[in-house]
Parts: structure tokens; C-alpha cells; sequence
């Protein structure tokens, strides 16, 4: 099944900040929206993709 961005994720998108800092923050990000979010679930609240909790580089989460 194919997901679908339905635009909701523009009301609910966390406020930018520093790369790095972002999933120390708490924010994940979802890889079809491209927008991050503060939420405790596991899913995209717009599109119910999976969101990403860690960077895809480790070099950045190390520092």
C-alpha cells in the first residue's frame, strides 16, 4: 500500500532548529511528509508512515 501525503502535517510540524539538535529535541521526522514532528507515537500523524527517531548519520547523534 502506497502512502500518501494528505496535508495535514503542515499544521502540526515542529518549529526549525539545528540538525543535530533535532532528535536529541524529541522530534522525528517522516520520510514522505519531510516535516518533523514532537509526538509519542510511532506514526505519521498525517500520512501513517513510519517515522524516523535516529539520524541516518551516526557522526551527527555521536557528538
Amino acid at each position: 500500500m502506497t502512502q500518501i501525503c494528505k496535508g495535514i502535517c503542515g499544521q502540526k510540524k515542529a518549529i526549525s532548529m539545528p540538525n543535530n539538535l533535532r532528535y536529541k529535541s524529541g522530534q522525528k521526522r517522516c520520510g514522505t511528509c519531510d516535516c518533523y514532528f514532537y509526538t509519542e507515537e510511532i506514526n505519521c500523524p498525517c500520512c501513517a508512515t513510519r517515522l524516523r527517531t535516529k539520524p541516518r548519520s551516526k557522526r551527527i547523534w555521536e557528538q
